[in-house]
């Protein structure tokens, strides 16, 4: 992994379509609030990789004995968890770019509502006055009367852009960070590996410290122990029960 964060974050569009399974947001999954899509981090990825000496503690904690292939894919998953984990943590939250959207919507109704209305010998004084100390590179390409007339259609476009803005940014398709999102993709990995490896994967719900949270469980706990911090989710005592929800996600209202 030493691909260059900064340059990964440059080419974050394209990167999507071919790692878009780690990226994916769907309609019926519960999730946390969402982030922007864009991010940005320095220096290099950080690289998962384990000694023999810890493969066998994950045996242990594992009660399994783990094939070399199962875990060159444990090591591959991972590495690409933390290559995304990364710009998750570190991306902006969405709610303040909606909020603007929405106030630059409802100023450029106003504004607009405000020159439609500019009548009578007050406004037409008022366009003339503001007409002839009114500079604009745009406007110099056009000719035009009504000064007024000419900004009320560009603020109409401004409107109708701000809107169709919102509805794109709404749209359940539509993808984002969201905080969480790459640790329940890496744990859905990870069972795909066990399965597909007859290997334990059952996680109980209530994963509380009075219940065995399960040998899948310790597999993380053990995994994650080899982890940056930073990129470690969830207590020990409360692993069962985030894998169990980021296999079961919940349906809820989806809020920016």
């Amino acid at each position: 992994m030493s691909e260059n964060i900064s340059t990964i974050a440059l080419s974050y569009g394209a990167r999507i379509a071919r790692l878009g399974r780690w990226m994916e947001v769907k309609p019926d999954m519960g999730r946390p609030a969402r982030k922007l899509p864009i991010s940005k981090a320095v220096g290099n990825s950080p690289e998962f990789s384990l000694t023999d000496q810890d493969w066998k503690k994950v045996e242990i904690a594992y009660g399994q004995a783990l094939p070399a292939a199962v875990r060159q894919s444990i090591v591959d998953t991972t590495n690409k968890y933390l290559e995304w984990e990364v710009f998750e943590r570190n991306a902006s939250a969405l709610r303040p770019a909606v909020d603007l959207v929405k106030s630059i919507n409802v100023a450029s109704n106003n504004l607009r509502q405000k020159l439609s209305r500019a009548g009578g010998d007050a406004g037409a004084f008022a366009q003339s006055v503001i007409k002839e100390n009114f500079h604009s590179v745009h406007f110099k390409k056009y000719s035009y009367d009504q000064l007024f007339h000419a900004l009320g259609d560009v603020i109409s476009s401004l409107s109708a852009a701000c809107q169709t803005a919102l509805k794109e940014i709404d749209d359940p398709d539509a993808t984002f960070f969201r905080e969480g999102a790459s640790w329940d993709d890496w744990i859905r990995a990870l069972t795909n590996i066990a399965e597909e490896n007859d290997l334990p994967t059952a996680a109980s719900k209530a994963g509380n410290r009075k219940s065995d949270v399960g040998p899948f469980a310790r597999l993380v706990a053990e995994l994650q122990a080899h982890l940056p911090k930073e990129a470690r989710r969830h207590a020990n005592t409360r692993l069962s029960s985030a894998i169990y929800s980021a296999r079961h996600p919940l349906k809820t209202t989806d809020e920016p």
